[in-house]
């Protein structure tokens, strides 16, 4: 039955008191999705800015650089390779783990290989950089991978109801670890002793080689946890591992918390405010740092009991009906397609000279973009037409999942697409060019990583929790207007800051403003594809969702510079704010015209959490 019908203007909220929607946070799902977006917010920095510092204290050129950013296309193009994760299981694993754990246990092994294989390598020795390159794409692609398949298992995990709080605390997660393997791989770095001035190879294997310790996280939730899809012949083993899994979050969580949250006063007072600020005694130190130390040393002993404590379980998903031989057809058709998008992209991109129009870069690169697209489905096609792969198993695996989306929503799915294509736009584009525009403004590089890397991170993490808290007092789609007014109106504290360059206190009301309306806007995005979602196709449909979210913003983000170089930085800021204004008409229609229900045939979970 279509989802797709009139809303009555008066429909009723759904009421939650704030107490409720506070306690939605102690749920034991809660601590799961925190613990996977950790893991799943490490490995993206590891192959960008912390890979990007190292190579330029290697002494890389920056053509070469920015080159390893093309390892990250995967987060972009993740919805390719996504029916493969959801059709294709794995010979031993899925049977002992699930559909979804098994993939993810996989995509964090890949994970745990691609960095060993990068920390293994030495840039400035000659003619090695390929293997570092080749484990840099294997990261890119394996932890896109791991992306996929986390958000699959966060949608079945919890009905819609819990969707906003289990986004907002996959946020904080994902930013978590993002600080971990951004700032703390560089202060590792130099603990080690490597610097701009004096390269150490050593010194940066030794962080990386930490990296794969702190992946362990990962592959411990993953064992700890249980299958939303399947039941549990022996609960009460079950039971244990999820006792035993908080009482080990409890040891790690709260005594962070207790020390996390002075060493932020003291920081910000201290960095931010310029106001010496000493709340827990240096003394204290090493004996904090010992604690974490012995904690984070239990993981591997915990990880090899809870694998020898998996408790059998039977798959409630049915399998698809497809032979090893139709999979390993599949997985050919795959990688031929994507050869031939590679091959378009880069012979299309030779075709046209590089012109100087910004407006015209800009369309050169979409017909890039959709004509390599285009030649890997016609590639894809041909290869069916000729036998590679059986038309039915291609039709079941990429067209049936978009096709049960129009058959849900109908005329309107294009108008769903649209408002997951541009939702981001204003403070994407914005955001591209802030480093650049702060420098330009006269700020340094410390009081730009003070302002963006610390007290930013912190502010997205707040508003991803405020989002999902609002989120449980509101209709969707007003919570989704708030978000986007918010995100596209904190620009304009930009055009303030341009008539008071160098300005801190102009610059931390813009960063903090700006990163909190983004994290609430990112919360209570991220709920709503999760309730568009479908859990028959979960990582098929999502992964489609989430790319569609950043492919557009991000190929106009690639031209803010030149865009701001023609109408200069307070115009630019103006433009951003006013492409934000077709969003509040999108989410105006999709709320008077669609009905966002729960997702078709809801699997529950097999535990009792409560």
């Amino acid at each position: 039955m279509s989802a797709v019908k009139s809303v009555p203007p008066n429909q009723p909220a759904s009421k939650k008191s704030w107490g409720d929607a506070l306690k939605s946070f102690s749920d034991i799902r809660v601590m799961i999705m925190l613990f996977l977006g950790f893991s799943a917010g490490v490995p993206i920095l590891l192959v960008f800015s912390s890979l990007s510092l190292w190579l330029s204290e290697a002494g890389l050129e920056t053509g070469v650089i920015t080159m390893f950013g093309w390892a990250g296309l995967g987060y972009s193009f993740k919805f390719i390779w996504a029916p493969l994760i959801d059709s294709m299981p794995l010979p031993f694993l899925t049977k002992w783990l699930g559909r979804r754990r098994a993939w993810m246990f996989v995509s964090q092994l890949l994970i745990l290989l691609a960095i060993f294989t990068m920390a293994s390598v030495n840039p400035v020795v000659e003619n090695v950089l390929w293997v570092m390159a080749l484990g840099a794409v294997l990261l890119g692609f394996s932890s896109a991978t791991q992306d996929i398949v986390i958000d699959a298992y966060r949608i079945e995990l919890a009905p819609p109801a819990l969707q906003p709080t289990l986004s907002s605390i996959y946020v904080a997660g994902y930013r978590i670890g993002m600080i971990v393997a951004g700032a703390g791989a560089l202060y590792l770095a130099t603990y080690f002793g490597s610097s701009e001035t004096l390269y150490n190879y050593e010194a940066w294997r030794n962080t990386y080689y930490t990296m794969m310790a702190v992946m362990s996280v990962g592959l411990l939730t993953t064992f700890a946890v249980y299958e939303p899809a399947a039941e549990s012949l022996a609960i009460h083993k079950q039971k244990r591992n999820l006792k035993v899994f908080s009482m080990y979050a409890a040891f790690l969580l709260i005594p962070g918390l207790i020390y996390g949250l002075p060493v932020f006063i003291s920081t910000f007072s201290t960095r931010i405010l310029s106001r010496p600020l000493t709340i827990i005694p240096v003394e204290f130190l090493p004996t904090i740092n010992l604690y974490f130390l012995i904690v984070m040393a239990c993981a591997p002993f915990l990880l090899i009991y809870f694998i020898l404590n998996q408790p059998k379980i039977i798959n409630k998903v049915n399998a698809v009906a497809q032979s090893r031989n139709d999979n390993l057809r599949i997985l050919g058709l795959f990688v031929l397609s994507v050869l031939a998008f590679i091959g378009a992209f880069v012979f299309i991109g030779g075709i046209f000279e590089k012109p100087e129009d910004v407006a015209l870069k800009f369309l050169i690169e979409v017909i890039r973009l959709l004509g390599s697209l285009a030649v890997a489905i016609l590639v894809g096609y041909a290869l069916i037409t000729v036998g590679l792969a059986k038309k039915e198993v291609a039709k079941r695996l990429w067209v049936d999942p978009i096709a049960d989306f129009f058959r849900r929503y109908g005329k309107q799915a294009i108008l769903l697409l649209l408002l997951i294509g541009f939702y981001r736009v204003s403070d994407i584009v914005a955001g591209n060019l802030s480093n650049v525009f702060y420098a330009k403004m006269g700020f340094t590089k410390i009081q730009i990583a003070d302002a963006v890397k610390f007290l930013g991170l912190f502010m997205t993490i707040a508003g991803g929790f405020l989002g999902g808290l609002i989120a449980q007092k509101m209709k969707m789609m007003h919570v989704m207007l708030i978000g986007a007014i918010a995100s596209s109106s904190t620009n304009l504290l930009f055009i303030l800051l341009t008539y008071h360059p160098g300005d801190m206190n102009y610059m931390y009301l813009a960063v903090i403003i700006d990163n909190l309306a983004a994290g609430f806007a990112t919360a209570v995005f991220i709920a709503f594809l999760s309730a568009l979602t479908s859990v028959k196709f979960t990582a098929v449909q999502y992964a489609i969702f989430s790319s569609l979210m950043t492919l557009f913003p991000k190929v106009l983000g690639g031209y803010s510079g030149g865009i701001s170089d023609n109408v200069g930085f307070a115009n630019f800021f103006l433009i951003t704010f006013l492409i934000g204004i077709p969003v509040l008409i999108l989410i105006y229609l999709v709320d008077k015209h669609v009905v966002i229900g729960s997702n078709d045939d809801p699997i529950e979970p097999p535990v009792k959490l409560n």
